[in-house]
């Protein structure tokens, strides 16, 4: 077997001959390149495999697809491990599932395993504001570079640069969402069940906090004027499609922004004028009532019967509801600052959310002497501890008169329009109760 220090120029050289044959390297043992008939070039080591009882061939690989410093290179590495007992062949074989699971478990794949996990968590009731959230913010590729990197590949470093990001944008209040959630995966990963099938060894956000980038959880305190009530109800018709009634929906119940968007025909009950926002779609997990006043009922009654489906505001013949409100929130608040600088053309618009909205409605029925108890219960914030077990009466008449109150003072503010006369019928709301005092509106 003849031996020789190889060199590029000299495998280059080797020619084909009628049988194949090998060309040991004189400076590295058992290394050498084979020869076939074709004149097929491919790097060998020659030398006894854990294992084995004799020296055999391995290939490491073709030559040129691999040059001759990178074949050199394996063949040391493989000595190396020859020498701890390690068959080179084993560990190229765990070192490539170690890569298949690395192309599995990216960051986006984790996180879609985390969605899926997230409505079965302990009390959760923002799944899917949470979803969203994380869909947009960390599974976006367009806006987060590491999302198909292999989740043990990531870095603190790179995690708090996409966090500074969507704070500068700026969204101070995204950013702090986004590093709870991006905190929450790694800590869900990181469960001893889920840590060695995702490769984690640790979690790269365990030392983040809030502080680090500037940001703090802040509570909202913004509810409108009447200036700014007047206006948005005026806004609320340059709107397209079903957007209009949508945001006065909003602003006549006090509902959260995917209750409303959500409501389906089978929900509103013509006869109790009670519109039941089922518990699979209720924050709290129970069938919640509204009573529905006079302008909200022909407000519904106005809305389009659809063809391929029942959802009240959509623009897919009721086959979807509305969603993503992003652009039609900033028309709208476009719109209403156009109002208020009809009459002051210096008027500016605060910032807002649909949020605050609902929590001008709570904040109003405060201002119109409601018992606290049921304007919360008005805008969904349900029964706690015994009073939740113990007191089952659903004051739908309070609530009903909370919201008439509500809209009363809507109409003082002159944006409500001319209503047709209502007659009035006594209808039992609860099974155990005689007939309540309670006031249901019909159109006469």
């Amino acid at each position: 077997m003849a031996k020789k220090k190889l060199t590029d120029l000299g495998v280059e050289a080797l020619k084909k001959s009628g049988a194949r044959y090998d060309v040991m390297d004189a400076h590295t043992p058992g290394f050498g390149v084979r020869v076939g008939t074709s004149g097929k070039k491919t790097f060998i080591l020659y030398t006894r495999y854990p294992g084995s009882s004799a020296p055999t061939r391995r290939e490491l690989g073709e030559y040129p697809v691999m040059s001759l410093a990178e074949a050199r290179d394996k063949a040391h590495e493989w000595h190396k491990l020859i020498k701890k007992g390690i068959d080179p062949r084993d560990a190229e074989e765990r070192e490539r599932a170690e890569q298949a699971r690395k192309r599995v478990n990216t960051f986006e794949a984790v996180g879609e395993d985390y969605i899926a996990y997230l409505p079965s968590r302990d009390r959760n009731r923002h799944s899917e504001q949470d979803e969203r959230e994380i869909r947009r913010e960390l599974l976006d590729p367009k806006r987060n570079r590491w999302v198909k990197k292999p989740v043990s590949e990531i870095t603190d470093t790179e995690i708090g640069e996409l966090i500074a990001a969507i704070r500068d944008r700026p969204a101070p209040g995204q950013a702090y969402n986004a590093l709870g959630h991006v905190k929450s995966i790694f800590s869900w990963a990181m469960w001893p069940e889920r840590r060695a099938g995702y490769g984690l060894k640790e979690n790269p956000t365990r030392d983040m906090a809030p502080k680090h980038f500037g940001l703090a959880k802040t509570v909202r305190t913004r509810v409108f004027t009447d200036d700014e009530i007047v206006a948005y109800w005026s806004a609320t018709y340059r709107m397209k499609g079903p957007l209009g009634p949508y945001f006065r929906s909003l602003m006549l119940t006090g509902q959260r922004k995917d209750e409303v968007s959500g409501a389906r025909r089978r929900e509103f009950d013509s006869g109790t004028a009670i519109w039941t926002v089922p518990e699979e779609r209720f924050k709290s997990g129970v069938d919640h009532l509204v009573p529905m006043t006079q302008v909200f009922a022909k407000l519904i009654e106005a809305m389009p019967k659809h063809n391929k489906g029942d959802f009240v505001f959509s623009f897919s013949a009721g086959e979807k509801a509305i969603n993503g409100f992003s652009r039609a929130k900033q028309a709208l608040h476009d719109a209403m600052l156009a109002e208020l600088q009809r009459t002051d053309e210096g008027a500016e618009l605060p910032a807002w959310t649909l949020h605050d909205v609902r929590r001008t409605v709570r904040t109003r029925l405060s201002g119109l002497r409601v018992n606290a108890d049921v304007a919360e219960m008005v805008i969904g914030h349900g029964k706690k501890g015994l009073e939740r077990v113990y007191n089952q009466h659903t004051y739908a008449d309070e609530m009903r008169d909370a919201l008439m109150k509500w809209e009363a003072a809507l109409r003082r503010l002159r944006i409500l329009p001319k209503l047709d006369r209502f007659r009035a019928k006594r209808i039992p709301l609860e099974p155990d109760e005689p007939a309540s005092n309670v006031v249901v509106l019909r159109a006469s």
